[in-house]
């Protein structure tokens, strides 16, 4: 029905040693890793890799925003991934996201692109599929369209929609409970929260660049689904802190072969996360470790940032399959399995 790609997981569980000790909880011999693709759609011409962190750093957003020739919109990918909440989601083809204050639900904006190519006008059927996959109906898909391309007749509209993160993803309907809700608004081209709980959309681009603002906002309550045209006259924006990452760019390389190191650290242990000729690993130094500490391969690329326990880890890896005219990285995330 959404047309989007999402990951709902809990964690990979701590693995029994094998030597008769598996009630003691102690940690595998080296860590189970996984990645996760951020954004599976295009990068564009451009791409600029970001991400921010809850307040006790324990669950990170990371975000691919790609623009197109002269900065055009593009849609993004997004993944969240929480060590506190055992939680991990990641979608595509959204304009915006941004966490609640307590980073206990994500708001986003589903972006839906029309584009006719060499036609002068959206075709009906167009209009229609949209509708479709969207659930509005297609005068509301008409009316809220906003032009996305200055070298075209594309256009694009933007729904807004929710992830309840789960209190417990280990729980039988953590799944369900999780699964995007939609609003049946075609607004939220910029999306942001305020403290008291009501999700902020902004109105359509005036112009088609990717990081045009919003004029003017609208409300919603999450809570009720009720939607007002306007916000209170004394609201207050919470304006997301997005740590700007590098730009990924076909004509500029990229320097895969060190970053420096990451600090994390948890249930009485502590690594480094580094990197090294192109690889990452985690190196043990935990006050007092003793000589059967060791330094355990993550994964290929380059570090950019972690969660505070070290689960979820951010990087620049090589594309396994490369296409021409295609940024030869991408930005993934390395879930870990301490």
């Amino acid at each position: 029905m959404f047309g989007i790609a999402a990951l709902l997981a809990a964690c990979v569980e701590t693995a029994p040693r094998g030597d008769g000790r598996e009630d003691a909880g102690l940690p595998r011999a080296a860590p189970v890793v996984t990645s996760v693709r951020v954004n599976q759609g295009t990068y564009g011409m451009a791409s600029r890799v970001k991400w921010m962190f809850s307040p006790d750093t324990s669950a990170l957003i990371a975000m691919v925003d790609p623009v197109g020739v002269e900065a055009e919109a593009v849609p993004n990918g997004f993944f969240y991934g929480s060590e506190s909440r055992n939680f991990q989601a990641r979608m595509d083809s959204v304009w915006d996201v941004a966490p609640s204050a307590d980073w206990g639900t994500i708001a986003f904006s589903r972006a839906y692109v029309m584009n006719p190519r060499e036609q002068d006008s959206i075709p009906a059927s167009m209009i229609q599929d949209v509708a479709r996959r969207s659930g509005l109906d297609s005068a509301t898909v008409r009316t809220g369209s906003f032009a996305s391309s200055g070298m075209s007749m594309a256009r694009a509209i933007a729904q807004p929609g929710t992830i309840a993160v789960p209190a417990d993803a280990r729980s039988l309907r953590a799944s369900d409970e999780a699964t995007p809700k939609m609003y049946p608004i075609a607004l939220g081209w910029r999306v942001r929260w305020t403290p008291e709980g009501l999700i902020a959309l902004g109105n359509s681009p005036a112009m088609v660049q990717d990081d045009a603002p919003s004029a003017t906002w609208g409300s919603l309550d999450p809570k009720t689904g009720t939607f007002h045209g306007t916000l209170p006259a004394n609201a207050r924006l919470i304006v997301p802190r997005w740590i700007e990452g590098p730009v990924l760019d076909i004509s500029i390389s990229v320097d895969m072969q060190s970053a420096p190191p990451i600090r994390v650290g948890g249930n009485g242990r502590t690594f480094s996360i580094e990197t090294a000729r192109g690889v990452i690993t985690a190196r043990e130094i935990t006050a007092g470790a003793d000589s059967s500490a060791r330094t355990f391969p993550i994964g290929s690329g380059k570090a950019l940032a972690a969660t505070r326990g070290g689960r979820f880890i951010l990087a620049l890896a090589p594309r396994a399959k490369v296409e021409q005219h295609e940024v030869p990285v991408e930005a993934v995330v390395y879930v870990v399995g301490w």
